[in-house]
């Protein structure tokens, strides 16, 4: 058989034709990204693509390039430091990575070679080994199952490591290779695979013989299976690339500032340079006699070149060369979501995958949410059904039939027969396993009217909604007992039935239905038995007679009646097959399934012929009730301004109160619950876009409703998935002006593209939103991907979702406080961060500029070596971490409760261009009140020094520096609301640090520091109480605008007069208390005993 382009041919037992799987990649998993060799030069490429790093590695070149008039040390020690950090932090990173996959790598396997069982690594399995696998181990491979110690040929297994779901999943080996159990026949097999090139689809391989396959990784019951795909072509390996980086809005607002910055400083250069010449010419200089320069010199390029890059090199420190590494502190995930927030209540802690994002969390403004499992508890219980006409409801596990008059329900005698049916056919219809035996009471009676369960089985179910129906079903007298060599067993009211299962028709999300074929052993009769959204399964049931017209309106009618109260819908059908009509069939799927491409196609076929001309039997009406909190959680992120959208998803706008919901429930079903969860009020009016099939229709209902929408009012919106495809291709633009204008917006039906596409619509809109998204499934990884934030919920479908999330926690309701008080401390701390590294460069770098006209522009600097290395990564770095680890500029208590405070930062406000320019206007403040004020006390060059000693530029020099450090420390200090013993003692730490510093580093009389000017100048500092007192008074002025501006903020902010009202009334109460129990204990006498029960004295 020739080999498609687009696929491959497995030789089985390849090792035995010397092939060993050669042309295939080795079983090596490879997560790390360096070697011993490749590290250096990747992580220093990866380190100067960044353009703080990369400017730095340019201007230590070109000190060296120079006669430079400070030492390179000032610029290569801080890169090197920031390299240096960097690099161990990712060498160590990349080591542990290195260390999990020696673990994985050198695992024991069990590989057939030579005729038999011989233990390998997993990293010497190659393609076309055949693998054997003992319970409870993990697959080291991609492995397509040959055989099983199961008498079916079944091999039970969990995918937990691939998505998360713990849900048993069966498999079944090939019809030739199932009893080859023995090593020496499996030897001799002779045959090739022809399968699917790898792809990270999980839930999809196509071969030409074998169909069945098991994936890498997951504990089975002794199977045994050749391998197809190996090492980085497996599916865990191509499912664990890493995510597109996402960045946060504050870093992106941080680089358009440093590339602001990068223009000002080409500015100041060019400036500087250009009055240099311009102003200090030649017949200027010469009069300069106390300057030993040369006469009548000729201005060169290289003239030009020396002073203007000396000019860059002394006003390079504007850049804070520290800020991307500095910067990961407050993004600690210790900063962030934290654990108590579940841990507290017993349930699983917070997963932090992208702590770059955590003050991304204080800008959301809309918010896609699934329903199934996040908004709701993802635990099914059955509620209602519909039979040949009739409703029935469950009352306290017992199915009684329901008065639609009365609305009340009354026992059953008996079970009618139509409801068996329909029971028996949901016992049959599912993949449901039957794992042990849970409880065996009971009490049988002989009577059949009275049904009683001898046996309470313990079923699993990839879905929910199955294992509620066949619970439901074991309840009310038909058990399904389990499956055995393809049989099923059902006990129907006591009575055992036997079924021989010939074929499953999976449930896929195009079809939304799924279809079994069963023969009765009793009367060799072949049914298709189907259940799905009553979108496809009512479709498919005959309408030729009256009858079957009425009890097609009736049963429509009953599942509207379910979808308002919110229950989740499916119809029941089935078919009888003729033994001819089968054998067709059966040939028809099996030569579908053989087809390597568009096999889906081929297979859907063969089923929507099969799936039709189907007699209804009628519904179900399943219950998945809300979690808690998820009413006082929406409406809190309402009053925060987050639109919301929900799978439901529900999109939650920050600061226009809107919501939308998308989901894949019926329409009825959808608006029921948005109402129950409070999405949708009472006062709204609802405006609909459901069953759109053209162009014109669309443009005219959205005309109007874009008219509607002007007036006044309150307004809901419902859409359709079938409509959403029209609205999407032709109108995206005008739909989204309309749910903009809406308070809250439902989508139903809704697959995961068009979920991640909605997402895709709003983030890219005019307004460009900051959108987050939640969800629980693998169904809502696109979403969750596409979204700026993703957010993910450990739930009951998987860890897939968490997995592929920036964030992930236990519950719906710890959303509220990650956003409104973690996401808002968050913002606050990064922002602040951010804009203060910016201004203490500002304040340190400008006096340099200031100094330059006094020095005739002569590229002289005003600080030494030391400040101008160590003012970043040391002086003024700690304070600021340490309020980037614990700043609460509001207490939690009161962002909870006054959810409209999140608005505070809404639009990256901390970050906006009008505060970038107050921050630099009071680094520009400082900078000048510092440079002359200390000019102005150093006015008669004496400085207060003892015998009338002048000062020189290292002491003056010394002297901003210390002030400088002083003031920009001083400075977050007063930016900072949340006052602790670590703030303080940071900034005792540093000032104490730096005066030990200098005093060593000023103070060692040996070679070479005793030839530098620095020497004892720190200590020079000391001998002139004018010059400390002018270094007081100056800082003192340059804090007290800041200061003044802080208090009068405060004064005139009311949210800040309700907190103190609030801390008065809280106090006054706890006063009051205490008054209350002194009076009480007063009035005891001191002396007055009572006798315990052991007869000891105890005084009260």
């Amino acid at each position: 058989m020739a080999v498609a382009d687009n696929s491959r041919s497995v030789l089985i037992n390849s090792s035995r034709e010397g092939h060993e799987g050669r042309h295939f990649c080795s079983n090596d998993i490879i997560t790390s990204k360096y070697t011993i060799l490749t590290f250096l030069p990747k992580n220093l490429f990866e380190q100067f693509r960044r353009l703080a790093n990369f400017y730095f590695l340019c201007l230590a070149f070109l000190h060296l390039s120079i006669d430079s008039p400070v030492s390179p040390l000032t610029s290569v020690l801080p890169l090197l430091f920031v390299v240096s950090v960097t690099g161990v932090k990712q060498a160590y990173e990349d080591w542990l990575r290195h260390r999990e996959d020696n673990k994985v790598n050198n695992a024991p396997a069990r590989v057939l070679r030579e005729g038999s069982i011989k233990r390998v690594r997993w990293r010497d399995i190659a393609v076309g080994d055949i693998v054997e696998v003992a319970d409870g181990e993990e697959i080291p491979a991609d492995l397509l199952l040959l055989a099983a110690e199961d008498q079916e040929g079944k091999c039970v297994v969990t995918t937990a490591n691939l998505d998360g779901e713990t849900n048993l999943k069966t498999f079944l080996c090939p019809d030739a290779t199932r009893n080859l159990l023995e090593p020496e026949s499996l030897w001799s097999v002779q045959a090739r695979a022809q399968c699917q090139l790898p792809h990270a689809n999980l839930y999809d391989y196509k071969g030409v013989l074998e169909k069945n396959i098991t994936h890498h990784q997951n504990p089975v019951s002794s199977p045994t299976g050749v391998a197809v795909y190996t090492g980085k072509e497996t599916k865990m390996a191509l499912n664990s690339k890493l995510k597109s980086n996402k960045f946060s809005t504050v870093e992106k607002s941080m680089n358009y500032f440093l590339i602001f910055f990068l223009f000002l400083l080409i500015f100041e250069v060019a400036l500087c340079t250009i009055l240099k010449y311009e102003l200090y010419t030649q017949e200027v200089t010469n009069e300069m006699w106390y300057i030993d320069l040369p006469t009548n010199a000729t201005v060169t390029a290289g003239d030009v070149y020396q002073d203007s890059i000396s000019f860059l090199i002394i006003f390079s420190y504007i850049i804070p060369i520290s800020l991307y590494v500095t910067l990961e502190v407050p993004r600690h995930p210790c900063s962030c979501p934290g654990t108590t927030t579940s841990a507290a209540r017993g349930t699983r802690g917070a997963r932090i995958n992208t702590s770059d994002l955590n003050e991304e969390l204080g800008q959301v403004q809309y918010l896609f949410t699934d329903k199934t499992g996040t908004l709701t508890e993802n635990i099914m219980h059955f509620r209602n059904c519909s039979v040949d006409g009739v409703k029935y409801s469950d009352v306290a596990g017992e199915i009684q039939v329901l008065d639609e008059q009365t609305n009340l329900t009354a026992p059953l005698p008996s079970l009618p027969v139509p409801l068996v049916t329909l029971l028996e056919t949901l016992a049959l219809c599912h993949t449901v396993q039957v794992t042990a035996v849970d409880r065996a009471t009971a009490e049988q009676t002989d009577s059949s009217d009275t049904i009683e369960l001898s046996e309470l089985k313990n079923y699993q179910a990839s879905s929910p909604d199955e294992k509620a129906l066949v619970e439901a079903c074991a309840s009310y007298g038909v058990v399904f007992e389990g499956q055995n060599n393809g049989q099923l067993t059902v006990k129907v009211r006591g009575k055992t039935k036997f079924f021989t299962l010939l074929q499953v028709l999976e449930f896929d999300s195009d079809r939304k239905c799924m279809s079994v074929v069963v023969r009765s052993e009793a009367d060799r009769r072949t049914w298709l038995l189907t259940k799905g959204a009553e979108s496809s399964v009512l479709k498919r049931c005959l309408l030729s007679t009256p009858d079957q017209q009425r009890l097609h309106d009736v049963t429509l009618k009953h599942i509207n009646d379910f979808a308002m109260l919110g229950l989740r819908t499916l119809a029941v059908a089935r078919r009888e097959l003729t033994e001819k009509q089968y054998e067709d069939f059966a040939a028809q799927l099996s030569q579908a399934k053989q087809v390597l491409e568009n096999r889906e196609e081929a297979v859907r076929k063969v089923t929507d012929r099969m799936e039709a001309d189907l007699n209804l039997l009628g519904a179900t009406g399943v219950e998945d009730l809300l979690q808690d909190g998820v009413q006082e959680t929406l409406e809190s992120l309402r009053v925060a301004g987050i639109k919301s959208i929900s799978e439901w998803a529900s999109l939650v706008k920050v600061w226009n109160t809107q919501v939308w919901v998308l989901t894949g429930d019926k329409v009825e079903t959808a608006v029921n619950i948005a109402y129950s969860c409070g999405h949708f009020k009472r006062f709204m009016t609802i405006l609909t876009l459901t069953g759109l099939h053209d162009k014109e229709t669309a443009d005219i209902q959205l005309q109007e409703y874009r008219e509607a929408c002007n007036n006044d009012g309150s307004f809901g919106l419902v859409v359709d998935g079938q409509s959403l495809v029209l609205l999407l291709e032709h109108f995206k633009e005008e739909f989204y002006a309309v749910g903009r204008r809406c308070w809250s917006v439902v989508c139903c039906r809704m697959s995961p593209k068009q979920k991640a596409e909605i997402v895709h619509m709003a983030k890219t809109s005019r307004e460009h939103p900051i959108c987050a998204a939640i969800g629980d499934g693998a169904n809502d990884v696109s979403m969750i991907q596409e979204a700026h934030v993703g957010l993910g919920i450990m739930g009951k479908e998987g860890r897939q979702a968490v997995r592929c999330s920036d964030f992930g926690f236990a519950k719906f309701r710890f959303l509220k406080k990650m956003l409104l008080v973690h996401g808002h401390w968050n913002y606050v701390r990064v922002a602040v961060f951010v804009q203060f590294s910016f201004y203490k460069n500002v304040a340190f770098n400008t006096p340099i500029v200031f100094y330059s006209i006094w020095n005739a522009f002569s590229t002289q600097s005003l600080y030494e070596s030391l400040a101008l290395t160590a003012f970043n990564i040391t002086f003024t770095s700690l304070p600021v971490l340490v309020y980037g680890l614990f700043e609460q500029n509001i207490p939690p208590d009161t962002l909870l409760t006054r959810p409209h405070l999140y608005q505070r930062n809404a639009n990256n406000v901390a970050m906006s261009w009008l505060m970038f320019l107050k921050w630099n206007f009071f680094a520009l403040w400082h900078a000048a009140a510092m440079f002359f004020g200390l000019w102005l006390t150093c006015w008669d060059d004496t400085c207060g020094l003892p015998d009338g000693a002048t000062q020189d530029l290292y002491v003056f020099g010394l002297a901003l520096g210390t002030l400088c450090t002083f003031v920009t420390n001083m400075k977050i200090v007063l930016e900072a609301n949340f006052y602790n013993v670590v703030l303080l003692g940071s900034l005792v730490i540093t000032t104490v640090g730096y005066a030990a510093l200098y005093l060593l580093y000023s103070g060692i009389p040996v070679e070479p520091f005793v030839k530098y000017g620095i020497y004892a100048a720190y200590y020079r500092l000391f001998e002139s109480p004018s010059l400390n007192l002018g270094c007081l008074v100056v800082g003192v002025a340059c804090l007290l605008p800041d200061l003044l501006m802080k208090v009068l903020a405060r004064s005139l902010d009311p949210e800040v007069k309700l907190w103190a009202k609030a801390k008065r009334a809280r106090k006054k109460l706890r006063g009051e208390s205490l008054v209350k129990v002194c009076q009480i204990n007063e009035a005891f006498d001191a002396d007055e005993t009572s006798v315990s029960p052991d007869h000891k004295p105890e005084v009260l």
